[in-house]
C-alpha cells in the first residue's frame, strides 16, 4: 500500500508540470493540469526569461489569495490556474519590458492532510493529495499498533459528523462500511484494544479484549454466554468500584441497548448463580433454609426439611410469598397422598407449619423468621429479641406491623421498633398474645398505605396458623 500511495503521488506531481505555454507574441511557459486553481499556502515560482531580476523563485500565496511580484507588485492568484497567473504576470510587464516571455510553475500544492489517530504506530497527520482508503490511510500511518482492534474505527469529517466503519473489512480489501474513502481534512480513530474481565454463571469465565463501542452484551458473549444457572439480574463493575446492575435476559435476548452499557477499561461483569431458596419454619424435623430445583412444590420443600414433627398442624399450614402474599396449604392432604393443591415454589418463599401449642409468629426482615412458643408477659421487643433482630440491611423497623386477631376480625397496628430499642418511653410496648403475628417490613415498603395492602394476603395467617 506504501508503494502504491507513493506511485500516485509522483504520478500527481508528473502531471501538474506536464504543460508549458507561453503569452503574447511567446506564449509564457506554464505548468497546468488545466483544472486545478491556486489556493492559500501554494507555492508558486515565475521565471522571465532573460530577466532574472524579474522571476521569483519560489512564491508562497498569502492568507489575502496574493503574491509579490517585482514591478507588477500584489497580485491576485488565489482562484486561478498557472496560465491564468502567467497571463496576468505578462500583462504586468509590458509596460516595462517589449515582448516579456514568462514562464509560471505550481512548485508545491498545500496538501490538506488526513489525520490517523489511535492504536497506530506513528498517529498524527499524514500528507495526502486526494482521498485515500482506510488501507492507506493505517499503512501511510505505519501500520496497526499491538494494542490495536482493528474490527472497528471512527470516521470524523470536516465537520465533526461521526461515522463508525469496519476497519476489518478496509484492510481486507472490502468495502469498509460508512466510508470507502478517507478525505484531506478528515480524521481517523483506530480504536485499541482493552481487557474486561466476566466471572460467574457463563460458559468460559475470564479476561476478554474489547474495544471502544463494545457493550456489556459483548463481553458476555465473548465469555460464551449464560449457563442455566445464571441469575436474571447481574453486575458491571467499573474500575473505579461504580457498579451497575444489569438485566441480563433482557441484554442477551431481545438486545435493550437501554439496559447494555458500553464497556471500558478494566470493567468487571460478575453473573451471579439463580437463587432458588425457601425457608421452613415450625414443626418440621430440620426447618431452615433450602435450594430448590425449578418446578418444584411445596410437598418437594417438605421432604427437605426432612419432614414434619409429631405436634405439626398440617391442616394450618401457610405459604408466604416474597411479595406478601399468601395461601394456605393442607399438609395433612399432600402427605397422605390425597388430591390437593400442592403449589409450585419460588425463591424468596416461606412455608410456616404451626405447632399444637399457643405461639406467636416473628416474620419478614429478621434474622430468624418463624414461630415462638409465647411467654407469659412477652412484648414485641421480646419476639423480635427471640428471632434475632431486625435484618440490618434492607429492612425497615420504623414501621413494624402488629397483626392480631380482635372481635374475629384482624386487626393492624404499626409500631416504631427502632424507637423502642433506642428507650423512647412514649411509645408502647405492647404484650404479644397467642397468635400475634409481628411483621418487619422490607424497606421498599415507603408508605404506611404499601405495606398494608403488601400484608393484606397473609389475613388469613391470623385464622389458620394457630
Amino acid at each position: 500500500m506504501m508503494r502504491t500511495a507513493n506511485l500516485r503521488y509522483l504520478w500527481g506531481r508528473a502531471a501538474l508540470c506536464a504543460a508549458v505555454l507561453t503569452a503574447g507574441a511567446a506564449a509564457p511557459a506554464v505548468a497546468d493540469d488545466g483544472a486545478y486553481r491556486l489556493g492559500v499556502d501554494d507555492v508558486i515560482s515565475i521565471r522571465v526569461l532573460y530577466h532574472a531580476d524579474f522571476s521569483v523563485e519560489s512564491a508562497t500565496v498569502r492568507p489575502d489569495g496574493k503574491i509579490n511580484v517585482p514591478v507588477a507588485g500584489d497580485l491576485q492568484v488565489a482562484g486561478r490556474t498557472v496560465l491564468e497567473v502567467a497571463e496576468a504576470v505578462t500583462e504586468a510587464l509590458q509596460a516595462e519590458l517589449r515582448e516579456p516571455q514568462v514562464s509560471v510553475r505550481l512548485v508545491r500544492r498545500y496538501a490538506e492532510p488526513v489525520y490517523v489517530v489511535g492504536a497506530v504506530r506513528s498517529p498524527g497527520a499524514v500528507s495526502v493529495r486526494e482521498p485515500v482508503t482506510v488501507a492507506e490511510a493505517i499503512a501511510l500511518a505505519g501500520g496497526l499498533s499491538p494494542s490495536a482492534a482493528p474490527r472497528y474505527g471512527v470516521l470524523i469529517d470536516r465537520d465533526g459528523g461521526q461515522t463508525r466503519i469496519d476497519v476489518l473489512a478496509g484492510l481486507a480489501g472490502r468495502a469498509p462500511g460508512g466510508a470507502a474513502t478517507i478525505a484531506p481534512g478528515e480524521t481517523l480513530v483506530v480504536s485499541a484494544q482493552f481487557l474486561v474481565s466476566v466471572v460467574g454463571q457463563v460458559r468460559a469465565p475470564g479476561r476478554y479484549p474489547a474495544e471502544e463501542g463494545d457493550r456489556a452484551a459483548d463481553a458476555l458473549a465473548a465469555a460464551g454466554g449464560l449457563r442455566e444457572e445464571a441469575a436474571q439480574v447481574g453486575r458491571l463493575v467499573r474500575a473505579d468500584g461504580a457498579a451497575i446492575d444489569l438485566d441480563l435476559a433482557a441484554i442477551v435476548e431481545s438486545g435493550d441497548a437501554a439496559g447494555n452499557p458500553p464497556l471500558e477499561p478494566g470493567d468487571l461483569i460478575v453473573v451471579p448463580e439463580l437463587a432458588r431458596r425457601v425457608t421452613l419454619v415450625g414443626a418440621f424435623a430440620a426447618p431452615g433454609k433450602y435450594d430448590f430445583d425449578e418446578g418444584d412444590r411445596v410437598s418437594h420443600a417438605v421432604a427437605l426439611a426432612r419432614g414434619v414433627e409429631d405436634d405439626a398442624r398440617l391442616t394450618a399450614a401457610l405459604l408466604v410469598r416474597g411479595d406478601g402474599s399468601s395461601q394456605p396449604v393442607d399438609l395433612e392432604a399432600l402427605l397422605q397422598g390425597e388430591a390437593g393443591d400442592d403449589p409450585l415454589v419460588a425463591d424468596g418463599d416461606t412455608l410456616i407449619l404451626p405447632r399444637e401449642v399457643d405461639r406467636v409468629a416473628v416474620l419478614g426482615m429478621v434474622v430468624h423468621p418463624g414461630l415462638l412458643p409465647i411467654d407469659p408477659d412477652m412484648t414485641l421487643m421480646d419476639a423480635l429479641a427471640a428471632a434475632g433482630g431486625w435484618s440490618q440491611d434492607g429492612s425497615r423497623p420504623t414501621q413494624t406491623i402488629l397483626w392480631r386477631r380482635a372481635d374475629g376480625e384482624p386487626q393492624m397496628t404499626f409500631i416504631d421498633a427502632q424507637a423502642l430499642m433506642l428507650g423512647d418511653t412514649e411509645i408502647e410496648n405492647p404484650r404479644l398474645q397467642p397468635g400475634d403475628i409481628v411483621f418487619v417490613p422490607h424497606k421498599s415498603a415507603v408508605s404506611r398505605d404499601e405495606a398494608a395492602r403488601m400484608l393484606l394476603g397473609i389475613s388469613g395467617l391470623l385464622r389458620l396458623l394457630f
